[in-house]
């Protein structure tokens, strides 16, 4: 592993671990189990979604500081290969590459190395720095293999001074921790410790930012793989998702407590497992498996995110809406809007705002449509989180720290 290190700005949490709890949900890293609020049989009334950004490029990830600088994830998708691939909304409400300089300049090629190929995930935690993952190359299911295949140092994490723009830190990993076939999808981090998944041939990779130790975790092992994936329902009607490949383990959430870590592919289920044994090496994967729960089936998810109290908001791809769903597994909608096309990675602010991306991905030719049928520009949706919903006490935004 090549590892580039000016200065790590999150101050680390030290945490006292526990064993592996029950199945459900309850005690998922808050400091204790959500109380329901009194109230009638009546669900509450659905929230209002509304537009919070709008983007000229695809945007599949958003993400924002605790003063609500707003970055973006700009996936290379098929017929969207123009992008900067991040971008930052200025003071006056437009929206720009960002860094703005050569990271943003990548064109077929060209080596990677020190440039944005495929980003397909942006995130902030509680040092308010922006972290990026760069799969390195374009998607294996509709480019050629020369321009698929990351070329050596491309697949990477790079970690931005959300202000200058300077790139603080790049990671990058041999073949052991990424082999042939392997797509770094997301990451969440936990005081000096970085958890990673791996969508392209299913695993779980974790990251020790102090010491640069790394291992691969679960490599192929049912918990990480997806199930056979419908078309999204308004993708080209009756046709299959044409040469579409469905994610293998891909959303990612860790408890406020760094205890616990979830994942799912798109398909779902949702799975966890203990991170103190997840980080034990003497702990075969083999061993490790027998520690995997089975957390809940979901919906077809493009994202996910996830509060001090456990609550997972999944964005519900085939109808358009939000779906909460608290540590008792029961699922209620938390909001819907036909304009919600193919919501993607969500992000809850310090403001206790969800934001949740809609990049129309199911309208392009990658899932059978004759032509691309997105429409520019692309939306950023947003709603305030009450105290509570339809009984379930809404937490606040897991940062890194407990």
């Amino acid at each position: 592993m090549e590892f580039t290190r000016r200065r790590f700005l999150s101050a680390a949490s030290t945490v006292a671990v526990g064993a592996a709890g029950a199945v459900t949900m309850s005690g998922c890293g808050s400091d204790k189990k959500p109380a329901a609020a009194s109230r009638s049989d009546a669900k509450d009334p659905e929230l209002k979604l509304t537009v919070a950004a709008r983007s000229p490029w695809m945007a599949n990830q958003v993400a924002l500081t605790r003063a609500n600088t707003l970055f973006l994830g700009l996936p290379r998708f098929p017929g969207h290969e123009t992008t900067p691939s991040v971008a930052r909304r200025e003071s006056d409400g437009s929206v720009a590459a960002f860094p703005g300089n050569t990271w943003n300049q990548w064109k077929a090629g060209d080596d990677g190395r020190n440039a944005f190929v495929y980003v397909n995930s942006v995130h902030i935690f509680a040092d308010d720095t922006v972290w990026c993952v760069d799969q390195g190359g374009l998607r294996a299911d509709s480019a050629p293999k020369e321009l698929s295949t990351p070329k050596p140092g491309a697949q990477k994490i790079v970690q931005f001074d959300p202000r200058s723009g300077e790139a603080l830190q790049v990671l990058r990993f041999g073949d052991d921790i990424l082999p042939p076939g392997a797509q770094m999808n997301d990451l969440r981090i936990h005081g000096t410790t970085m958890y990673v998944t791996d969508s392209g041939l299913g695993a779980l990779i974790v990251h020790d930012l102090s010491t640069g130790k790394t291992t691969r975790r679960l490599s192929g092992y049912k918990e990480m793989l997806g199930v056979t994936a419908p078309a999204p329902a308004t993708a080209a009607p009756g046709k299959t998702q044409s040469k579409h490949k469905t994610p293998k383990s891909d959303m990612i959430e860790l408890t406020r407590d760094g205890k616990w870590l979830y994942w799912a592919a798109p398909t779902g289920p949702f799975y966890r497992v203990a991170t103190d044994v997840l980080r034990d090496t003497s702990v075969s994967d083999a061993q490790l498996a027998t520690h995997v729960q089975h957390v809940a089936d979901i919906p077809l998810s493009g994202g996910c995110a996830m509060d001090t109290l456990g609550n997972l908001y999944l964005s519900d791809i085939d109808n358009k809406r939000i779906v909460l769903m608290p540590p008792s597994g029961r699922k209620t909608v938390l909001a819907a809007n036909t304009g919600l096309v193919s919501p993607d990675g969500s992000f809850l602010s310090a403001e206790r705002r969800l934001y949740v991306p809609a990049p129309q991905t199911e309208r392009t030719q990658l899932f059978g449509n004759p032509k691309d049928l997105t429409e520019k520009p692309f939306l950023i949706y947003s709603l305030p989180l009450p105290g509570e919903f339809d009984g379930v006490q809404l937490g606040n935004a897991v940062t890194g720290q407990s």
